[in-house]
């Protein structure tokens, strides 16, 4: 071989042109990034959708401690994968509470439904701003 050639020689001693070479390299990174964008795009479309709602629940009076955690999660009921986080009370027996679970919307706003059949809530109110 001449010194020339042995500088396009492969790995495996095969001959190959130098556009050959870009072409494959190109050819190489090109696959690798649509690799990535459908990773990311994969990965957006299997990550679930998640609710946050801000409620004001206004209580029974003769509900004994509202701020109990275990009043809480009972307010729940048998909706597990959902968590209401106390943010604040209001007057009279009116609690402010985060809803947050596994969306989409609709499936919180079932919860708050089954919330609203609670003999010891009185009534709930969407907050549209945070309070």
């Amino acid at each position: 071989m001449a010194s020339g050639e042995t500088a396009r020689t492969a790995r495996f001693g095969v001959l190959m042109n130098p556009l050959v070479k870009d072409a494959t390299r190109n050819g190489s990174i090109l696959s690798v990034a649509m690799l990535a964008a459908l990773l990311v795009n994969n990965g957006a479309a299997a990550s679930p959708a998640v609710c946050n709602m801000r409620l004001s629940v206004e209580l029974t009076p003769d509900v004994p401690n509202p701020l109990d955690s275990g009043f809480l999660s009972s307010l729940l009921s048998n909706q597990a994968s959902y968590r209401l986080t106390l943010r604040g009370s209001r007057s009279g027996s009116v609690i402010v509470l985060e809803l947050a679970g596994p969306g989409p919307e609709f499936r919180c706003q079932n919860v708050v439904e089954a919330m609203r059949k609670d003999g010891r809530v009185l009534s709930i109110h969407l907050d549209k701003e945070p309070s």
